[in-house]
């Protein structure tokens, strides 16, 4: 073990102090040396108390000389060890060597040597930051970086598990959903995935629901057409979402306007407005504008699937889901309200008062995930 440069300086000291006393206890200023005795009984004690004092001059310079040999230390990483004890803490990279201990300094890894100590964590070792001790699926850097911090050693004590959730999501999946016709206080919405096509007929005050999946569409206005239809889906491995739907308001808006392209001749034009209300997690109006053959007015709802995984509780996949659903994670509520690319936006209905938040992509997919 590499002896602290501070330890041989006190060691040195230590002896230089012995030799003095033995100088003045035994050779005292002023005073002649008695002879030596040789006709006297016993051993002479003057060669003996210079014996010894040899010996200890030679013990004092092999210390001086083992400090020499330190005297090049340059406060490099691997030239010094830390040590933390009540009263002090040697911290490398801080410039006084031996300073009074403060709970609120940072080790390199960003944390405050008073948390490692307080469960019992070695502020010297650097792995101690990626550490996971109760298997909780949060490193020790995770744990102390949560608002507030949490007890490492306590698998029930930990960050929001959502915090860990990664988008393991594909792309979306467009939903073209128009107004298509109108006829005798009628009206038809249409909806298409890909080539497969439904449609509403109907008028305002009507509810129903669209069950979208990654090839096909169906509109039903029964609930109980809509339970056989998703048990449908699930024995066909199928995930689907069912959006429900108000026909909420019909407004009539048909207007002259010139057509340039005919030569400025004025033209009518049907500019009337339905409006939808989704009863999803999406609550709120969905305008569609009166579409023909001239000038079509298709919006897009997204309804591809979208996964999560997370290495927390052992690592698990979460999903399928779409937008505008709901699911149930670690005991609270999420409802999915936006996708952007692969991130996708959440939003906790369990706690009020906290807004959306974005789910990252995952970098990487793990090899097997368990799924729930």
């Amino acid at each position: 073990m590499k002896k602290s440069p501070l330890w041989l300086v006190g060691m040195a000291a230590s002896g230089l102090a012995g030799l003095a006393f033995i100088g003045v206890g035994l050779l005292k200023p002023g005073q002649i040396s008695p002879p030596e005795n040789s006709g006297t009984a016993g051993k002479p004690w003057l060669p003996e108390a210079k014996k010894k004092s040899e010996a200890v001059r030679i013990a004092r310079e092999k210390i001086v000389e083992e400090v020499k040999a330190l005297s090049g230390l340059t406060g490099k990483e691997g030239e010094h060890r830390v040590f933390v004890s009540a009263q002090l803490v040697y911290l490398p990279e801080n410039a006084e060597p031996v300073q009074p201990l403060d709970r609120k300094m940072k080790t390199a890894d960003g944390i405050e040597v008073g948390w490692k100590m307080k469960y019992g964590l070695d502020p010297a070792d650097p792995r101690v930051k990626d550490e996971d001790p109760d298997g909780d699926g949060f490193t020790n850097s995770e744990e102390y970086a949560a608002q507030p911090p949490t007890d490492p050693s306590k698998k029930e004590d930990s960050p929001a598990k959502e915090s860990k959730l990664k988008s393991r999501s594909g792309d979306p999946l467009a939903m073209g959903v128009s107004f298509a016709e109108k006829s005798g206080g009628l009206f038809t919405i249409r909806f298409q995935v890909g080539s497969k096509r439904a449609q509403f007929k109907g008028k305002p005050g009507d509810s129903f629901w669209v069950l979208a999946w990654a090839d096909g569409v169906e509109v039903l206005g029964d609930e109980g057409k809509l339970a056989t239809a998703r048990n449908k889906a699930k024995d066909a491995g199928r995930g689907s979402h069912a959006i429900p739907l108000t026909f909420s308001t019909y407004e009539e808006k048909v207007e002259k306007i010139k057509d340039e392209k005919a030569g400025g001749v004025e033209v009518e034009v049907d500019n009337s407005v339905i409006v939808l209300e989704r009863k999803d997690a999406l609550e709120g109006p969905q305008k569609l504008i009166f579409s023909n053959p001239q000038r079509p007015q298709v919006s897009q709802w997204d309804v591809g699937e979208i996964r999560f995984f997370t290495p927390a509780s052992g690592g698990t996949e979460v999903g399928p889901f779409r937008v505008g659903e709901v699911f149930t994670f670690e005991g609270k509520d999420f409802a999915v309200v936006g996708r952007d690319g692969k991130k996708i936006q959440l939003l906790n209905r369990s706690e009020s008062g906290k807004g959306p938040f974005w789910v990252p992509a995952e970098a990487t997919l793990p090899g097997n995930p368990a799924k729930p």
